[in-house]
């Protein structure tokens, strides 16, 4: 069960890679609230220049949406490479959605599937498909109350998630605790493989 040196080099530099996708957003939106701060303090109060700062903010709503499917796609990226480097003998389900299809492989990892850490991860997928399938509208869903219950909880965590005139609207706290949140579980993932290491050596 131990892993290669090449393995392991993967898995830093998936981290990595998923620390990157914050940084790269952080540094887009920190040029558009720049772009705001001109027009803002620009004398002349155009049409055009309402039109600019408009675009602004429909690119800052697009930059968050954007970097979380990124950051969803990276997740079921490492999942797939988890499942091949550990345990390539567990069969995936069929069912279940994206997260749902290694619920097997993730049981295997020593992940607890009642955890809050993969309800965390469950209700991500939820605001993920919103997002992706209804372009943030609630009202376009099979069960809107599922999605609106999911924002209350996460709301009560301070995570930067709330609906606004039917969408759901994510912000940057929101990535940022979604990363911290995909961390904790490659954390758990690489704990059970030290465990698994020192029990066979």
């Amino acid at each position: 069960m131990k892993l290669t040196l090449k393995n392991k080099l993967m898995l830093w530099s998936g981290t990595y890679n998923l620390h990157w996708l914050i940084s790269f957003h952080n540094y887009v939106r920190g040029f558009l609230k720049d772009q705001l701060k001109n027009l803002e303090a620009a004398k002349t109060k155009s049409i055009e220049n309402k039109l600019h700062k408009d675009a602004l903010y429909d690119y800052a709503r697009m930059l968050h949406i954007n970097t979380l499917l990124m950051m969803y796609s990276y997740l079921e990226e490492r999942l797939y490479h988890c499942w091949k480097t550990y345990v390539p003998n567990v069969v995936p389900l069929n069912s279940g959605g994206s997260l749902g299809r290694f619920k097997n492989v993730a049981k295997q990892l020593g992940i607890d599937l009642s955890s809050t850490l993969w309800q965390d991860l469950k209700n991500a997928e939820e605001i993920r498909n919103c997002l992706l399938h209804a372009n943030g509208r609630i009202s376009l869903l099979r069960s809107p109350q599922k999605i609106k219950t999911i924002i209350e909880i996460i709301e009560r965590k301070n995570s930067g998630l709330e609906i606004i005139k039917d969408r759901v609207v994510i912000s940057s706290d929101y990535l940022q605790w979604f990363n911290e949140t995909i961390c904790k579980l490659l954390d758990s993932i690489n704990k059970y493989d030290a465990q698994q290491s020192a029990t066979i050596g």
